[in-house]
């Protein structure tokens, strides 16, 4: 993953942050296209790209972040979305640009080694989608209602949706990608609908649903009770598809990061970490930040079923007068010694983490 702007937490010379959310190496590219792109999402290792500040006419990209190789897709502007109601949009100079962080994107590549795309923004109730020798994005012809839970996983895209008639039991759809018969586009009847392919029945999650990738599996993480949502519950889809309600007990000692896309990061997808990426954290817990209180991060041990006490918070809180900053606030957006000092600072964990 790219890590979050600000902070110190890329290199002074230009070149960008990205931690290997599995071994815990820190690699530092230099990108010249951020130089007047922003990051939209990340698909697959790939970084798809709007240009800032440009026109209109100017192309979506989707870059690989070491070998620099770029390919590049119509652009998403006001026009292409007229009529949907959406409003993922940001405004400048009478042109408009998608917001990051809150796009989702799955890639497929067909025999002929032509890229396609498949966009859900968060407001939108209809899927983008284009190849690179598309002209304009095209939608499906059935549309959903969008909201926080999308991700994407191995070309295809999963979602969780309440069930027609029913106000408690939610249900996980799955989406093809769509392949045109000719290079020229497709069309949108080709755009197959969702499918459910496992539905939660009632009590099993009842607030905070999230779906989160993990060692390639697609996990469902959410909270047994309605109000203080303090029971959380971690399920394998792929338990839920064969009718079995196993509440998972161990991740292979990896943490879950859940509620990203509205912590004001910039980083719109949940992740999966291991121990070796964020030695902070506990194997085998679900981190969020505290439902009241932003500032503090807590974690539930799934194993035990207990929350690690309300700690992870920078001591300069408590008038300490610098820094303790970990990663994870970082990645949180759970620091703030900007906003309390005027200038930013380094939490020490991290000028370990990341040698220069």
């Amino acid at each position: 993953m790219m890590l979050p702007d600000g902070h110190g937490l890329h290199l002074g010379d230009g070149r960008k942050g990205f931690l290997n959310l599995s071994t815990g190496v820190f690699v530092h590219p230099r990108i010249a296209l951020l130089e007047d792109h922003c990051v939209l999402c990340s698909v697959d290792g790939l970084l798809l790209m709007q240009r800032q500040h440009g026109e209109q006419d100017d192309p979506i990209c989707l870059l690989h972040p070491f070998t620099g190789d770029v390919e590049k897709f119509p652009p998403i502007t006001s026009r292409t979305v007229l009529g949907t109601g959406s409003t993922h949009f940001n405004s400048h100079n009478g042109c408009t640009y998608l917001l990051p962080g809150r796009v989702t994107a799955s890639l497929n590549i067909n025999t002929e080694g032509v890229a396609m795309i498949t966009v859900v923004l968060e407001d939108m109730p209809r899927l983008l989608f284009a190849t690179t020798k598309d002209k304009q994005w095209r939608m499906s012809s059935w549309s959903f209602s969008p909201n926080e839970s999308t991700i994407s996983s191995r070309g295809k895209l999963y979602m969780l949706q309440p069930k027609p008639a029913s106000s408690v039991e939610l249900q996980i759809l799955q989406i093809d990608p769509p392949w045109p018969e000719k290079n020229s586009g497709s069309s949108p009847s080709l755009f197959p609908a969702p499918k459910v392919i496992a539905i939660c029945l009632t009590g099993m999650i009842n607030g905070l649903p999230e779906l989160v990738e993990c060692d390639s599996e697609i996990l469902l993480v959410g909270s047994c009770d309605y109000v203080f949502f303090k029971h959380m519950v971690v399920y394998r889809i792929a338990d839920l598809i064969q009718g079995r309600v196993v509440h998972l007990t161990s991740m292979g000692g990896n943490a879950l990061l859940v509620g990203l896309r509205s912590s004001g990061s910039g980083i719109g997808r949940n992740l999966c970490v291991s121990l070796k990426a964020m030695p902070t954290i506990a194997g085998d817990t679900i981190v969020r930040q505290d439902p009241t209180y932003a500032k503090y991060l807590e974690q539930y041990h799934i194993g035990t079923g207990t929350w690690s006490p309300r700690g992870m918070i920078c001591a300069i809180y408590g008038g300490y007068g610098w820094c303790t900053c970990s990663l994870i606030h970082h990645i949180y957006g759970a620091c703030h010694c900007f906003d309390e000092l005027g200038f930013p600072l380094i939490g020490f964990p991290f000028l370990i983490y990341l040698p220069y």
